[in-house]
């Protein structure tokens, strides 16, 4: 909770408001220092498993033998099953919250083949399910949310400042719980950029659905790994970039 001030119609206030909170974690796997990033101190044993799976250290969550994490010293310590060799070759994306990948080549992902098909209505309601699930976004706002979504119901909801952290929570959630994600929706309240896209195909995700756009790059990519990309989901509307997956209900009006 912080006091700040606010301006309205020309009135200042002095008010009491949660504000989003920010801060680095440390990872450490095997005693070896990986990485650090910056995130909402919250789900953080999701977020770490679900990095380490996207980041392809572990392919699955029984390779963890032991985690630690602490939000008051900034540290998660993860010891494997195994010895591994840590990616070191670092590319800064483009998310927002300080996101690092180390697997941003799309050869590493195979096409999807998926028969997964979804409404409009369906998409729209998922993503008001998510936004009323958003307890961090209704209290403070400044923070991206994120959803695993079968077409009727949230499977895992996730936020974080960082849109990519949010989805890694929603992976790792999903492993911790025995929650499949191949053929689901996935849902963010942000850009899809490349790595979100990466990180929906390494998920086994054929639909991606945001409240905003996606960057050419993610549709690019999208199109060679066979993902139905949807931006600017409302309900009474949205944008198809890409794939085959959403059904549409209507007869197309123009080309623009």
């Amino acid at each position: 909770m912080r006091t700040y001030v606010t301006v309205r119609a020309g009135r200042v206030s002095e008010v009491a408001g949660d504000v989003v909170r920010e801060q680095p974690l440390t990872i450490h796997v095997n005693g070896e220092k990986f990485l650090t990033l910056l995130c909402t101190p919250m789900m953080l044993e999701a977020l770490v498993v679900g990095y380490l799976w996207m980041e392809k250290v572990i392919g699955d969550v029984e390779e963890v033998a032991r985690i630690e994490v602490s939000a008051v010293d900034g540290r998660a310590d993860v010891t494997l099953t195994h010895p591994v060799t840590l990616p070191t070759e670092r590319i800064l994306t483009s998310g927002c919250g300080g996101g690092i990948t180390f697997r941003i080549d799309h050869r590493l992902f195979p096409r999807l083949q998926s028969s997964l098909r979804v409404h409009p209505a369906q998409l729209a309601d998922g993503m008001k399910q998510l936004f009323v699930a958003a307890a961090q976004y209704q209290r403070s706002r400044g923070i991206h949310g994120a959803a695993l979504f079968d077409g009727t119901r949230l499977l895992v909801v996730a936020e974080d400042v960082g849109r990519h952290n949010a989805v890694d929570k929603v992976k790792g959630h999903a492993l911790l719980a025995g929650v499949p994600t191949l053929d689901r929706i996935l849902l963010s309240t942000g850009r899809i950029s490349s790595e979100m896209l990466l990180k929906a195909a390494r998920m086994g995700v054929p639909v991606v659905a945001s409240r905003t756009s996606p960057t050419e790059m993610a549709v690019a990519l999208a199109e060679q790994l066979n993902v139905t990309v949807v931006g600017y989901v409302r309900p009474d509307g949205l944008n198809l970039y890409a794939g085959d997956g959403l059904v549409l209900d209507t007869e197309p009006a123009s080309r623009g």
